[in-house]
């Protein structure tokens, strides 16, 4: 029974994504629209929902111990990756990339909230806001110079304060610490501008699973070395969260279900997918390696996911 309830909630999201993947093979969504839809997810909907969750709870300084350890461990596992990638067979320079940060943007949060509800989604927010510095200011940057050279600190910091979602984490924190969601929700003008937010908001999901299916393409007679990078970045990531959980959740965060949820959801996502935008010019058997693997990734998330909304129910 337990099994079945936890697949009634992943359900809406796999049948989603099989959406997309029809929309796809009948042609009745562009290229075009998808890269639309796309955007309208990470500059608009998703911004919208992080904002109302930063504003409803507090983050307190016990969140950023959990934020500093995700940031440290992305660290980490980028290093490890990098001294190891050669040795275990892999013919990508790329491969390190493949193995840290997570893709929470356009399936994390999906996931998650489609489970665990939009009203908790701050939870997994603390844990992806250690995983997004490690993204905008230590693997971009280092994707970056296999084909256009060192980004500067300058353009990295100017970048990450431009993007969207974190403009909204910050307005969220803002609004919260200076106490103007009730005001501004117990007059009608503002609050209807807070339900239109909420209104987009919720289309996120929706939105982010159809494009996933959409986009999910494996080129078959390549997928070895995916699948040998998928195992590895399991193995590497789902003890890293248990161990994570063990030290920090079930002792700061009071045991909490929905932040263990949130740990073991971000661990079994893939890795993110701004890897293909900074290969530049790479040869096509790499690209065909990055490619292959984070779709072989996302399809293995859908699993994974599966059994942690099991072992850690809503």
């Amino acid at each position: 029974m337990l099994y079945l309830t936890a697949l009634s909630k992943v359900l809406p999201v796999l049948l989603l994504i099989l959406l997309g993947a029809f929309f796809r093979r009948t042609g009745f969504l562009s290229d075009a629209t998808v890269a639309g839809m796309k955007k309208l997810v990470v500059n608009v909907t998703l911004p919208c929902a992080l904002f109302l969750a930063f504003a409803g709870v507090a983050l307190e300084g016990r969140h950023l111990v959990l934020v500093a350890l995700v940031f440290a461990a992305c660290v980490l596992m980028l290093l490890l990756a990098r001294a190891t990638w050669s040795r275990l067979g892999f013919r990508s320079a790329y491969t390190p990339s493949l193995m840290t940060g997570f893709e929470a943007g356009m399936m994390g949060y999906a996931i998650y909230g489609a489970v665990y509800g939009t009203a908790n989604i701050f939870k997994f927010a603390v844990v992806d806001l250690g995983q997004v510095l490690f993204v905008f200011f230590i693997l971009v940057p280092w994707i970056s110079q296999f084909a256009t050279g060192r980004m500067s600190m300058r353009d990295t910091v100017v970048g990450f304060f431009k993007t969207p979602v974190i403009v909204a984490i910050f307005l969220g924190i803002l609004a919260n610490r200076l106490g103007l969601v009730a005001p501004l929700r117990g007059f009608p003008p503002t609050d209807a501008v807070f339900r239109t937010v909420e209104l987009l908001g919720a289309i996120t999901t929706p939105l982010i699973a159809t494009v996933i299916g959409y986009e999910v393409r494996i080129q078959r007679g390549a997928l070895a070395l995916p699948a040998r990078a998928t195992v590895l970045r399991l193995a590497l990531w789902v003890p890293a969260g248990l161990l994570l959980i063990a030290l920090v959740v079930n002792t700061l965060l009071d045991g909490d279900p929905l932040f263990r949820a949130a740990v073991m959801t971000m661990f079994v996502l893939p890795a993110p997918f701004v890897a293909p935008l900074y290969m530049g010019a790479a040869p096509e058997d790499e690209r065909t390696f990055v490619v292959n693997s984070l779709s072989l990734m996302t399809l293995v998330t859908l699993v994974a996911f599966t059994v942690v909304a099991i072992v850690y129910p809503a």
